[in-house]
């Protein structure tokens, strides 16, 4: 019988390492994905770096730290990377902590870093479920839903994510741990500038372009207030100078108009102001200083001109 030569025996080793290092990979990533078997703590934190000092206890870092930027975001949140994309999108960084008893159980941190606060707080706007709880998470804006948590602070959007049921009090004190982190703004908020009265203070959003379906008009803010059982949509929109906001007013009354819209008179007590009826709703326009606001598609006259009215008057002595 021929003996094998040192070629034929080297070869034969790196297949059996080849083989073992494979069985090991598949072991692994079986062990380390979400619904891997894993339950070993100390394990558990060799997969990550040190636990984050916003840590809970009986959470260990369950994988390492993901990070996404404008060419690759799509791969992690395919059909909604638009909606950053064009909102001032910067960076996306994510990393889930799983239950040291049970790694089934885990939650996941995603921290979305925007041009600046406005950027940020448009996303976390926009994207608000249908079933938030407003949340009190210290100078963030934030929310709870069944199974999540999200606020935003500076220009950065937070989203805590949990894969089961029961997790809310580890999300909880995650969110609020890292919300008190986050540097206070002292600039002043734009949609701080709505009044109070009858205000759903969870409705406000900030739209970024192509507000209304008109072109060109960007970055405004819109509120929703409850008169009489009746849901009126205001709006407001800081701009550079008093003559800006002039003419933004103008250009969206002709665009108002260009789209079967009529003008059907002003409101008394505020110089400029122009009410439209389109179809079967009302607008109401108008500037103040640096500001462009008003009411959009409210039922009623009377609802369109008392909210708006309050929204002109409530700008008095605070635009700079």
């Amino acid at each position: 019988m021929r003996r094998a030569g040192a070629v034929e025996t080297s070869i034969g080793v790196f297949i059996l390492i080849l083989l073992a290092t494979i069985a090991s990979g598949v072991y692994l990533y079986g062990a380390f994905s979400p619904g891997g078997p894993l339950r070993n703590r100390s394990i558990l934190c060799l997969v990550g770096s040190n636990a984050p000092s916003y840590l809970p206890r009986d959470l260990a870092p369950f994988g390492r730290e993901q990070t996404f930027d404008s060419r690759t975001l799509s791969d992690e949140i395919d059909g909604k990377a638009d909606l950053y994309l064009s909102s001032g999108f910067v960076k996306l960084t994510v990393r889930r902590f799983a239950k040291k008893a049970d790694a089934k159980k885990w939650i996941e941190v995603a921290v979305y870093e925007m041009r600046n606060r406005a950027d940020a707080f448009s996303v976390y706007s926009l994207q608000k479920r249908k079933d938030s709880r407003p949340i009190k998470l210290g100078q963030a804006a934030a929310y709870r839903t069944e199974d999540a948590v999200f606020f935003t602070a500076g220009a950065k959007y937070f989203e805590v994510t949990s894969s089961a049921r029961g997790l809310m009090e580890d999300m909880t004190f995650v969110a609020t741990k890292i919300a008190k982190a986050q540097p206070r703004y002292q600039e002043a908020k734009t949609e701080s500038f709505f009044p109070k009265k009858s205000l759903d203070r969870s409705s406000i959003s900030l739209h970024i372009k192509d507000v209304f379906s008109c072109g060109g008009l960007d970055h405004v803010y819109t509120a929703v207030y409850r008169e009489g059982g009746l849901r009126v949509t205001a709006f407001i929109a800081k701009r550079r100078d008093p003559k800006e906001a002039a003419r933004i007013a103008a250009a969206y009354g002709k665009f108002l108009l260009e789209n079967g819209g009529t003008s059907v008179g002003e409101i008394p007590g505020a110089p400029g102001s122009k009410i439209y009826k389109v179809f079967d709703t009302y607008e109401v326009v108008m500037y103040k200083g640096r500001f462009f606001c008003g009411t959009h598609e409210v039922d009623k006259l009377e609802s369109a001109k008392e909210v708006a009215l309050r929204v002109y008057r409530n700008l008095s002595g605070k635009a700079p």
